[in-house]
């Protein structure tokens, strides 16, 4: 093997074990809601922001903590229109994420399709990350993302002129747990007066995906 094939099993040996762990360990405490956007910008200019259109819209970008390491990543969700059609089945949600490398900024893939929620245990410092539906954002596109639950990997860096990946690890035995922390900070967090349509309906695809990964895990745990 080469010193580079040998370099990326090492990479996905490390990933697998982490995955274990992940599935394994007990959640720690309360989880609490934390700022995914408390980190450092790198020192580089900040790349143009992408301009709107009939084709491309609802554009937001946001610097995450995506890595644990304290210094952000750029990352950009938008709508667009496939081909300029107004017809609701042909809107999708596309994506631009960016790190710093050097003394420029480059592209990278990970498995978010819409900016994460962050629930952090206080007591082993484990981070989950949570997608969520956004129906303020687009009620086609956005609003039908499936809550997902991820916890941290690493990165595969790539040869030269593929595209670096963030890898992203997927929760299974706590899912359940999770999404209904997560549900249950978001109705702290903005009085349900002051909720808007989106907010509400992302709750309550929180509250239903927690419910469908409870009956998901409920056959193994009758079996321990």
């Amino acid at each position: 093997m080469t010193p580079a094939v040998l370099a990326r099993a090492a990479v996905l040996l490390l990933l697998t074990g982490a995955a274990i762990g992940a599935q394994a360990a007990p959640l720690a405490g309360d989880l609490v809601l934390a700022d995914e956007t408390a980190c450092r910008k790198p020192g580089l200019a900040a790349p143009p922001r992408l301009k709107e259109s009939h084709e491309r819209y609802n554009i937001q970008r946001r610097y995450i903590d995506l890595d644990g390491s304290g210094t952000c990543v750029l990352m950009e969700f938008w709508v667009e229109r496939l081909s300029g059609s107004d017809s609701p089945g042909m809107r999708v949600l596309g994506h631009r994420f960016l790190r710093a490398a050097g003394k420029k900024w480059v592209a990278f893939e990970t498995d978010l399709r819409l900016f994460p929620y962050l629930l952090r245990a206080p007591g082993s410092g484990q981070v989950y990350l949570v997608v969520a539906p956004d129906d303020d954002m687009d009620s086609i596109s956005a609003g039908n993302v499936p809550p997902e639950v991820y916890v941290r990997g690493g990165w595969q860096i790539r040869e030269p002129g593929w595209v670096d990946r963030y890898v992203l690890l997927p929760v299974g035995q706590d899912k359940g747990r999770i999404l209904r922390t997560l549900a249950d900070r978001l109705v702290r967090r903005t009085p349900p007066d002051k909720q808007t349509r989106g907010e509400r309906e992302r709750i309550r695809a929180l509250l239903f995906e927690a419910a469908q990964a409870d009956i998901a895990v409920s056959p193994a745990v009758r079996q321990e």
